[in-house]
């Protein structure tokens, strides 16, 4: 079982997420912001990170960057969601994303991320 933070400012997001990951083994963690996600990482250590671009109060691009040159996270896989069109995964790759998924997310598109990123 990973253990997964779910950085997405929509509630139901997270917990659509949540329902999908707990389907397949894991455990979820949300943020609804950036600095959310900054205050998860003190204390916890995700598996994998699924981390939306647009946010309240921080670009989850930015974020990810960070993210890059953080020591405990710098190896931490993490896949860009977004709904933003045309997709922007050329964008996430160069920030330095794992991967990346189109909104809406269902449960084969989450599975496939998961295993390409190294999690079955």
């Amino acid at each position: 079982m990973a253990k997964i933070l779910i950085v997405d400012d929509e509630y139901m997001t997270i917990e659509m997420l949540t329902t999908f990951l707990g389907l397949i083994g894991h455990q979820a963690v949300g943020a609804l912001s950036g600095r959310q996600t900054w205050d998860k990482l003190a204390y916890e250590e995700p598996d994998l990170i699924l981390l939306d671009i647009m946010l309240p109060d921080d670009n989850g691009l930015n974020i990810c960057r960070k993210l890059r040159l953080n020591a405990a996270t710098e190896k931490t896989p993490i896949i860009m969601i977004s709904a933003h069109f045309p997709p922007m995964d050329a964008e996430a790759a160069e920030a330095g994303a794992t991967g990346y998924l189109a909104k809406p997310i269902n449960l084969a598109s989450l599975k496939a991320a998961l295993a390409n990123a190294g999690l079955s």
